[in-house]
C-alpha cells in the first residue's frame, strides 16, 4: 500500500450506471475504502464531508460530465489524484479533461483490473509524497514565525531546516548551506519551493540518465511493439499536465492522421514527447500555446511540437539547428540531457529529431518515425 499506515485509501467512483458500482466496488473493495457516487453532485457532496485521496469518474454522465466534475475538483481539491474513465476513441475528451480537469491519468473502457491497480497505486505514491512535502512547509513555515524578528538566527534557521527537512529533500541540503549566510527568514517560503521543484527535477535527471544507460549498454533491444501513436500523445501530455497547469500554458493538439500505428517501446516514446514538450514550456510564456501536430507521408510519421520562441539566444538556435537535423546523428549533451535524451531515443527506434524554426519567431521539434517504423493506419 503507498501510504505507512495500514488504512486503506479512500477511492472515490463516479457513475450513473447502477451495475457499473457494483462491479467496481467488487473489484477493488480489498484494495481500496470505495466511496460510491451515482452523480457529480452527489460526488461533491461526499468530498466535502470526507477526505477523498483518489477520485475516478465516468465521463458520460447526466447534468454534469466527468470532465465538468473534474475541473470543479482541481479547482477546490487540488491534492486529488483524478482519473478520467473514457472509450480510448473519445480523444478530444481526454484533452478537455487535460486543459481543464488537470488529470492524472485515463482509464479505458472495460476496465482492466491490474492496469486500474497500478494507476491508482503509482497515484497514491505521489499523493503521500505531496502531502508529506506540504506537512515538511507547514513544520518550516511554523518554525519560520517563531524565529522572525531574532537577530543573529539565521544559522538556526538553517538548522531547523535541516532536522525537519527528510528523504528526499536531504540530498539538496549542502545547497542550502553554502546559502545560509545570504537567506532572510521571509525568504523561508521560496527556498521550500525551490527545494521542492529541484527534488523533482533531481528524480527526472535521475530517470532520464537511467534510460541513456540502457540504451547504451552493449546488446539491449528495445521491446518493439505496435503502438497507437495517439495513446502516446495521450500519455505524455497527461505526464506534463500538472507543470502546464503551473505554468499557465494550454495545449492545442491537431490530429491531421487517421488512427496511425508506429513500432516501438511505449514508455521510451513517451519520454521522449514528454522531454519534448517540457522544452517548449521553456520557451512558452503564461497564457500561450503550446502546439501538438501530428501528420502522415508516404514514407514518415510527423509528431511535431511547436512552442512560442521565447528564450531562444542566437547561440542555443545555432546549436539545435546545426545538431538536430534529419542526416546527423551525433549526440550533444550541450543541448540539454532532455533533448540529448530524445534524440537518442529516436535514432533507437529508426527515426530522428529534427530542430526547426516555424512560422513569426516559434520553433518546432519534430519527432520523425521513418522506414517501417511507421506503419499502416489501422482498420476498423
Amino acid at each position: 500500500m503507498p501510504q505507512s499506515q495500514n488504512i486503506q485509501p479512500n477511492v472515490l467512483y463516479v457513475d450513473d450506471l447502477q451495475t457499473n458500482l457494483i462491479l467496481f466496488q467488487a473489484t477493488f473493495e480489498r484494495d481500496y475504502n470505495i466511496i460510491l457516487a451515482e452523480s457529480a453532485a452527489r460526488a461533491l457532496e461526499i468530498m466535502k464531508e470526507q477526505e477523498i485521496q483518489v477520485l475516478v469518474t465516468d465521463q458520460r454522465m447526466p447534468d454534469m460530465t466527468g470532465t465538468e466534475l473534474l475541473e470543479k475538483v482541481a479547482k477546490d481539491y487540488p491534492e486529488v489524484r483524478r482519473f478520467l474513465l473514457t472509450a480510448f476513441t473519445d480523444f478530444e475528451t481526454v484533452v478537455e479533461a487535460v486543459n481543464k480537469g488537470h488529470i492524472h491519468g485515463y482509464i479505458n473502457k472495460p476496465l482492466q483490473a491490474e492496469e486500474v491497480r497500478l494507476s491508482i497505486n503509482n497515484s497514491l505514491e505521489m499523493y503521500y509524497l505531496r502531502k508529506e512535502n506540504k506537512e515538511m512547509m507547514l513544520e518550516l513555515e511554523k518554525a519560520n514565525q517563531e524565529l522572525m524578528g531574532l537577530d543573529g538566527m539565521k544559522s538556526e534557521i538553517i538548522k531547523v531546516i535541516s532536522q525537519e527537512i527528510r528523504n528526499p529533500l536531504n540530498r539538496i541540503m549542502g545547497t542550502l548551506h553554502l546559502l545560509k549566510d545570504k537567506i532572510e527568514g521571509q525568504e523561508l517560503a521560496s527556498v521550500i519551493n525551490i527545494l521542492d521543484n529541484s527534488v523533482s527535477r533531481l528524480e527526472e535527471f535521475s530517470s532520464m540518465t537511467e534510460q541513456i544507460s540502457i540504451l547504451k549498454s552493449p546488446g539491449h533491444t528495445l521491446d518493439m511493439k505496435e503502438l497507437n501513436l495517439k495513446q502516446v500523445i495521450e500519455y505524455g501530455v497527461i505526464e506534463v499536465s500538472e507543470d502546464l497547469k503551473e505554468k499557465g500554458i494550454t495545449l492545442d493538439l491537431q490530429n491531421h492522421t487517421p488512427d496511425v500505428t508506429i513500432i516501438g517501446e511505449s514508455d521510451l516514446l513517451v519520454s521522449c514527447l514528454v522531454n519534448i514538450l517540457r522544452n517548449a514550456m521553456n520557451h512558452t510564456g503564461k497564457g500561450e500555446t503550446i502546439a501538438i501536430i501530428t501528420t502522415q507521408t508516404e514514407r514518415q510519421v510527423i509528431c511535431e511540437v511547436i512552442d512560442q520562441g521565447k528564450n531562444y539566444s542566437e547561440k542555443l538556435l545555432e546549436d539545435l539547428t546545426s545538431h538536430l537535423t534529419a542526416t546527423e546523428h551525433k549526440l550533444n549533451l550541450n543541448l540539454g540531457i532532455d533533448l540529448a535524451l530524445s534524440q537518442m531515443i529516436m535514432e533507437a527506434h529508426g527515426g530522428n529529431i529534427v530542430f526547426e524554426k516555424a512560422n513569426g519567431s516559434r520553433a518546432s521539434v519534430k519527432m520523425l518515425f521513418m522506414g517501417q517504423e511507421a506503419a499502416e493506419p489501422q482498420q476498423e
